[in-house]
Order: C-alpha cells, then structure tokens, then sequence
C-alpha cells in the first residue's frame, strides 16, 4: 500500500518537473512513510534518486537510489515518476521502487495488493523469469512483461499502477476492478499527470485547481462525483476495472478488462448450496487478505459484516486485534455489547476505544480536509483508522461489501411498493399540482420521496433513493444552468449501463448500482482516504472479485426472503457469531453530525453558509430560503452539512490550492 504520481511529457518537450514531482510525493507522505523513491528519465538515460524517508542501504540494487532527489532539480527530461512506500510484503530494501526489470527496460510504480502473487511468482518461475525481491510488485511487474494487459485478469487484489516501457515509450497504467485504490489523473500544459490523490496532482503546481461545475452538481447527490469525473475540472478518475497506454506524442488507448457479471443467476441453485458457496468464498477471500510481513488486524462494529470477517479471521490468525469504537454517550449508536459477544467467543485481542462525542469536532476540519470532495456527513472512519495506526497495526480488514452484496439496504424491501405506486403517475402528478404539495416540498424529504415516486426503473429508483438532494433543489441552487448536461440519473446511466446489459431481475439492477456507484465512487474512496491518513491499509474480502462473481450467482430469494434482508449471509455468519449481532437492528457506522450542527457546531455552520452566499456558483436568494429553513429545523441536515463542506472545500482547494490533508 503506497502513494504514486508522476509526469510524463505528452508534447515531445523536455521539462524541468523534478520539484514539482518531489512536491507531489510529499503531500502523500502520510501513505508511505517507510520509504520513497523517484525516477527521472528521458530518450538517453534513466536515472533514479533518493528522499529523506529512504533507508540508507550500502548493497547493489539495480534500481535502489544513491543520489538525492534535490540534486536533480534542474534535469530537464520527459518522464517523472514517484512512489511513497508503506512496507507490508517483503520489509527489505528489495521491496523499493520505482522497480525495474534485469534488463532496465520496464519500471513501475505500483499501490496495492496482488493476494495471490504468490501463486503468479510460481507461474512466472516455471518460465525462466527469476526474481530479486519476495514482493508483489516485482510479481506485477514481471506478469505484465509476460502477458501484457492479460495479466489483469489474472491479479487478484486491489491496485492502482504504472509502468514504463523505455524502449516503446509508453505509459501503461491499470486500476483494479472495483477500484479499491485511487489512480486520478490529468493533462496539463503538455504534460500527462496522474497520482493516487488529487491533492498530490494539485502540489505539484502544473495543474491549477478550478470546480467542475457538472462534477459538483452531481457530487452533491452522492458526497462524491460519479467516477470518471471529479469536482475538479480536468481531473478525473481511471475507471474500476480499466486499463490506460499513454504514448509520448499524447495517444491515448484504454479498455476495460472485467464486468460484474449480471444475468448469471442460478435459478437450480439449492439453499444450502448457496451457503456453502458463500461461506468458502468468503474464507478463502479472508486468508489471502491476512498475507502481510506486519501485524494484521480487524475493524469490528459488531454488525454482521464486519464481524463475520473478524471472528473467521481469528481462526487463521489467532490473536489478531480487534477494533471497535464505543459510543456510550450515544446508545443508539454503540454496538460494543455485540461486538465483545463475539469477541469473547475467539482467540482474539478486543481493543474499544469510547469515544468523546464533543471531542472529535477538533478534527471537524481535517475530517473535511480527507475527503478531497464535498461530502455530507462526518465519518467515525477518522477516528477508528487512527485507534488503529496508535495500536502500531498496518493492515485492518474491513466488512465493506456485504449490504452491496446481498440486500442489505431498505430500498431491496421498497422496490416492490415502488412498483405499485408508480403506476399510479397520473394521481401523482394530480398531487404535485395541488397547493398542498406546494408547502410540502419545502421539506427536502418530501421532495426527494416525490421524485422517488416518478422513477422509471429500478436502475432510477436507485439513483434517486442514494441520492441526498433532489434534483429539482439542485436545478434550483445553481446559477449556472448545465445546459444540453444529463441531470444525474441519466448521467448515471450513461456512465454505467453497458447497451448489452441484462439484469436477472430488479433486484439485480440495484445490487449492480450499489457496487458501481455506492462502493465504487463513494465507499472504497472514503475508507482509502481515512485509512490511508494514519498510514493503514484497509482490505476488503467481501470485495474480492471472487466473492462478487459468488454472490451474482446466488438467486434472489437467498438473499433477500420473506422479507429478511442479507438471508444467505446470516446463514453463514449464523455459523461463527453471537446470535445478538445478527439480531441487532442496523445502525450504520456514523457521527452524531446533526446534534453537532445543532449545537457547538452552529457557529461554525453558520459562518460557513454566510461566505458561501457570497459565491456567484449559487442561487443566493434560493441559498438563504434554505438556510432558513434549516434553522426552523424543516430541512434534511445533510443537505446543509453538504453546503458547508463545498464551502470548506471551495476555501482549501480553489481559493488556497492546498495540495495536503496534513
């Protein structure tokens, strides 16, 4: 797990980049602190080079550094490459990079995981190819020498990479396929830039930072802009699953190198069999993600997921560390009772920390600060990432995946009542003429439950269920019209839905979006943003791309039946947790954000929607009707929390251009 950035010259010019590209690789100090390294090439030569954080090493590497990365400064060269480095797999000096192969040809700079490269390195060696380092980014590096693009078929893990080839002087970078860690990228001034964060790209000076105004008005449905785009103009994000070969006269090739497999239900498949095949993925999925040369540890709610993940775990892994946040002064929110159930039950270390409600709003600005763009609440992932990193672990599982996965959400339940009010669209739109409709929809709730209503299909009943704003209160709070631009469910299906599509049912179709848009746009970005401030590595089995092809082949009604939601997981969690885990009612995994606003946030609130009033990029008149009816308690909080995070973020990112979260 690491950070990567670099610059590569798209215009046939030689630059000057090397500050800009050390300035890149230290906003991202936090994601690699136990290592850096730097490449600096062009036609004639390659050379690399050295930071403060790399450990001083007298042996012969052939690509382990020696001179100091501001010795370098005035080099003028077309490709600059930078990797910051979080030593889990082989701690040695071997494991630096850039990396390069015996012949110096290819070089990479890789972030992530391959959980079975050790199967891969095997593969490789039956072949000639031998090995310097015991890592999986020489593995990588190696498979793709071998197979080229092919060889993403054949990774298991999460990655984010490039890789130059000095002899065809191309760029290949690659993504992983839920895209579990980040890759942006953007071309500015002749230059191809990308890094694993948009602050990095921003710290290097090239790229000016200016608001996607599409990228915001979208982003303000979901707390993050649909992936590719972003709320920056000109940056965006390599697609999950996708692959990108950037040539030196600016071409530019992609494709993707897998699809979540819909339409491929068994329908002959047996309850048990379901069961089985679910609880052998997810074991399997488990034992690879506990494959590190640290100690390796669990986040542990005391929900089913994350629990489950926990407990299977500590049979691989004796005495592995829990983690669990309480919150005593807020029951609603606290499951430690459940966890520490379970936790009595294993071999396993459970560390609680209680947390100081009022406490935490001493980070309320770097919480904001990690997240990059707007977003509409405050996560606890901040505090308990950083419990984490106290307690000296590097790798943390996590249960992310199991809602996404089989049905965990209400609106698996509300798709069937969807169905039959929407065929009654003629009184609806009757209702939305009549006055009293007209004091109803100043309440946001009530707004977006009348769009809700007027979906077409279950890909848009999605959309407008995750969605925090309605769109006809976005269409309203922009000045700036988006003309001949999709409003956000049709832009999601532009983004999403591949013409060759099927869906094995509506329950399908919304599974699908959850993974694309839900966890692919919004939580593996919030967890590797959290995780990866306190220098933790967060991994996910119920997102092994196994365990996401196991669950698209288990029928429906195992997952959701009767009414009871996650049905097939329960079974198999059944199995290896307290029974009051499974029948604790679900709470999410959130701040007591609304209490805060209310209270000792207020002022903070406040001052915020008074500077953003004065921003041409809103409607102020329609702004401060909003604001108002906030304060008369009669809106949603999480549209004002949003507010005044896009104010916070137009003050940290456009007006001062600060490229770190530090």
């Amino acid at each position: 797990m690491c950070g990567i950035a670099g610059i590569f010259s798209i215009s046939g010019k030689n630059f000057s980049d090397t500050l800009s590209l050390h300035k890149m690789a230290e906003a991202m100090s936090h994601r690699g602190p136990d290592d850096e390294g730097y490449l600096i090439g062009n036609d004639k030569e390659i050379r690399i080079f050295k930071g403060k954080d790399t450990p001083h090493f007298e042996g012969m590497i052939p690509y382990y550094p020696k001179e100091p990365i501001d010795s370098a400064y005035g080099i003028h060269a077309t490709l600059f490459l930078a990797h910051r480095r979080l030593s889990i797999i082989d701690l040695s000096p071997f494991g630096h990079q850039p990396m390069c192969t015996k012949d110096k040809r290819y070089w990479i700079v890789y972030n992530g995981e391959l959980y079975n490269y050790k199967e891969l390195r095997e593969e490789l060696k039956k072949d000639g190819i031998g090995f310097i380092s015991t890592s999986d980014t020489e593995v990588a590096l190696y498979a793709y020498v071998k197979w080229g693009k092919d060889a993403l078929k054949k990774f298991n893990g999460m990655f984010a990479f490039a890789i130059w080839d000095s002899k065809k002087k191309t760029l290949f970078c690659a993504r992983d396929r839920i895209g579990i860690k980040p890759f942006y990228y953007t071309i500015a001034n002749g230059r191809f830039i990308f890094a694993s964060e948009i602050s990095a790209i921003i710290a290097g000076g090239i790229y000016k930072p200016d608001v996607d105004i599409e990228g915001l008005y979208h982003c303000m449905s979901f707390g993050v802009a649909p992936r590719p785009m972003t709320v920056f103009k000109g940056i965006k994000a390599l697609e999950q699953a996708h692959w990108m070969e950037i040539s030196a006269s600016g071409g530019i090739e992609r494709g993707r190198y897998w699809h979540i497999p819909t339409g491929m239900q068994r329908p002959e498949m047996k309850e048990e069999e379901a069961v089985e095949l679910i609880e052998e993925t997810l074991k399997k999925a488990i034992k690879r993600r506990l494959i590190a040369d640290v100690p390796v540890g669990t986040f542990m709610s005391g929900g089913i997921d994350s629990t489950t993940v926990s407990a299977i775990a500590s049979k691989f892994h004796p005495g592995i560390k829990a983690f669990t946040l309480s919150f005593s002064q807020i029951k609603e929110l606290d499951e430690v009772q459940q966890a520490k159930a379970t936790a009595d039950m294993y071999p396993m270390v459970h560390l609680v920390k209680d947390i100081d409600i009022d406490s935490v709003i001493d980070y309320v600005e770097d919480i904001i600060a990690c997240y990059e763009e707007p977003f509409y609440e405050l996560s606890p992932n901040y505090v308990i990432s950083n419990f984490v990193s106290e307690n000296g672990i590097k790798v943390v599982l996590n249960g992310l995946g199991g809602d996404e996965l089989f049905g965990g959400y209400s609106y698996y339940r509300w798709i069937g009542i969807w169905k039959i009010l929407r065929r009654a669209s003629i009184l609806l739109k009757l209702f939305s003429n009549c006055p009293l409709n007209n004091l109803l929809s100043k309440n946001i709730d009530i707004r977006r439950s009348l769009e809700v209503l007027e979906t077409s299909s279950p890909v848009d009943f999605h959309t407008s269920m995750l969605s925090k704003v309605p769109e006809s209160v976005k269409k309203q709070l922009f000045n700036i019209q988006l003309e001949n631009k999709p409003n956000t469910i049709e832009k999601l299906k532009e983004l999403y839905l591949r013409e060759d599509i099927g869906f094995s049912n509506d329950m399908e179709a919304l599974s699908y979006m959850d993974i694309m848009n839900y966890i692919g746009n919004h939580h593996v970005y919030r967890v590797d943003r959290f995780t990866m401030r306190f220098s933790v590595e967060a991994r996910l089995p119920f997102l092994d791309h196994e365990m996401v092809e196991a669950a698209f082949s288990v029928p429906w009604q195992y997952k959701v039946f009767k009414g009871e939601q996650k049905y097939v997981e329960k079974k198999v969690a059944s199995k290896y947790i307290h029974p009051s885990c499974i029948k604790m009612k679900k709470r999410g995994f959130s701040f007591p954000t609304k209490r805060w606003m209310q209270g000792s946030l207020s002022t903070f609130v406040n001052e915020a929607i008074q500077s953003l009033l004065k921003r041409e990029v809103f409607n102020s008149n329609y702004l401060r009707e909003i604001y108002k009816c906030w304060v008369a308690k009669k809106y949603n909080y999480r549209l004002i929390w949003m507010l005044v995070s896009i104010e916070k973020w137009f003050e940290r990112f456009i007006d001062n251009g600060k490229g770190t979260s530090n």
